[in-house]
């Protein structure tokens, strides 16, 4: 069985982190590696990642703050890793009980798996954050339900507009052909669809998670 790794990437949300390491102790498989990939968080993010890591098998890679570097942050957790797949998802997504095994039956070299988020409205969020709405009642929704829609995954093959990396798995040995992803992008945006643009040149195929 291949190994995965879950990049988890982060900027001074420790109370959101904190509960998405708790969606990740849920697992149905859970991750071999967990690195978080932090953008300049200041002390209480150690101090969460910390009390998850007698539960997990943590990681974490820190830079300096110096602007939105969320590029450099995500290459030094694929520089970390030593699993073959690799799951790539932000520090404010809960992931569904059967996320990370979902993801591993669609993984394949050559493919990356492209998933979707559905987002919580604000009142949503703040429940969750203050533990009066249980993970388990989050995900009772039906956009969360498994569908085998086999063949029709990968209609779109090069679709990359699609494709965030808040939700995506790709192997390593992909990621690392193309030198993964471009650290010249600073500030928000793009610097996703630049990697994603790249792995479709290089011969990577899209395969839709959602």
């Amino acid at each position: 069985m291949c190994k995965v790794a879950l990049l988890i990437t982060t900027y001074n949300r420790p109370d959101a982190l904190n509960y998405v390491l708790a969606s990740v102790a849920k697992q149905s498989r859970l991750p071999d590696e967990v690195t978080i990939c932090d953008d300049g968080s200041d002390p209480s993010t150690s101090g969460i990642i910390a009390s998850w890591s007698r539960r997990l098998p943590i990681y974490h890679v820190w830079t300096p703050d110096k602007n939105f570097r969320a590029a450099l942050t995500r290459n030094l957790g694929i520089l970390k890793s030593k699993a073959e797949v690799l799951i790539f998802v932000d520090g404010d997504c809960l992931l569904p009980p059967c996320f990370v095994e979902n993801h591993l039956k669609l993984a394949q070299p050559g493919y990356l798996v492209s998933g979707g988020r559905h987002l919580l409205s604000h009142e949503q969020a703040k429940s969750v954050l203050s533990g009066s709405l249980a993970l388990d009642a989050v995900f009772d929704n039906w956009k969360f339900r498994r569908w085998s829609l086999g063949p029709l995954r990968d209609l779109a093959p090069v679709n990359w507009e699609t494709v965030r990396t808040c939700n995506l798995t790709v192997y390593q040995e992909d990621a690392v052909r193309i030198a993964g992803l471009d650290e010249s992008y600073v500030g928000w945006g793009r610097e996703d669809s630049d990697f994603v643009v790249r792995l479709i040149h290089s011969g990577v195929k899209i395969r839709s998670g959602r």
